[in-house]
């Protein structure tokens, strides 16, 4: 029984290492040399450039984890909004449209440094019309400057946050079965009543009060 706890305790702290962490381990001499040529390949360049160079492949390989690194790095030698909307802009020909708009989505989840402006108190938006989104369906909107999913279960409207707190994955393109949705990018499941995790107990996204008006569906956001 002992040595059943141990294995599974050495499993999840391996799980719980970063892919560089975990080759550093295994392999080394390899990641000496890796690292070694990505020290060098950039020396020319000015750490903003460095920055904004891999925000562009973090969008063509559609890494959410890579842009919420890369991003604040940016910012953090200068970088401006404009110019991280124009690096990611600059990935569309290899990335294409899906990649371009899941990336702005994650950067405008993340936490940038700037002052945010006060919301004030939230007001009930309009987002769609009741025959809009059939039973078992989701639309994604904007309310008070929020990416907002709302969705149709039984005939009931229930509005969460659209962005999965694992990788920034787009929960309104997910699937949803009864009251659970799937997020799409890495099977993380959220109940759309309450915006809790169900996958991972603890964890929840926002959620928001919904009314008919009507045949409007208003969202408080």
């Amino acid at each position: 029984m002992l040595m059943g706890r141990l294995q599974v305790s050495n499993e999840k702290e391996e799980q719980d290492l970063s892919g560089l962490q975990w080759l550093s381990q295994e392999r080394p001499a390899a990641m000496h040399f890796l690292l070694s040529f990505f020290r060098e390949s950039g020396k020319h360049l000015d750490p903003k450039t460095r920055f904004l160079i891999s925000v562009v492949t973090k969008v063509v390989n559609l890494s959410p984890r890579g842009l919420r690194q890369y991003i604040p790095r940016a910012m953090n030698e200068g970088a401006t909004r404009d110019e991280i909307i124009d690096a990611i802009l600059c990935a569309y020909p290899a990335a294409g449209l899906t990649n371009v708009v899941e990336a702005i989505q994650v950067f405008r989840s993340l936490d940038n440094g700037e002052p945010e402006l006060d919301p004030g108190e939230p007001e009930w938006t309009f987002v769609a019309r009741v025959d809009e989104i059939e039973e078992g369906n989701s639309k994604v909107v904007q309310a008070g400057n929020k990416p907002i999913a709302v969705f149709n279960v039984d005939g009931q409207y229930r509005a969460i946050s659209n962005i999965c707190l694992h990788q920034g994955g787009l929960l309104g393109l997910g699937q949803l079965d009864n009251c659970i949705v799937t997020c799409t990018r890495h099977a993380w499941k959220f109940d759309v009543n309450t915006g809790e995790c169900v996958s991972h107990p603890g964890r929840a996204v926002a959620r928001f009060d919904v009314r008919i008006e009507g045949d409007e569906v208003q969202v408080l956001a």
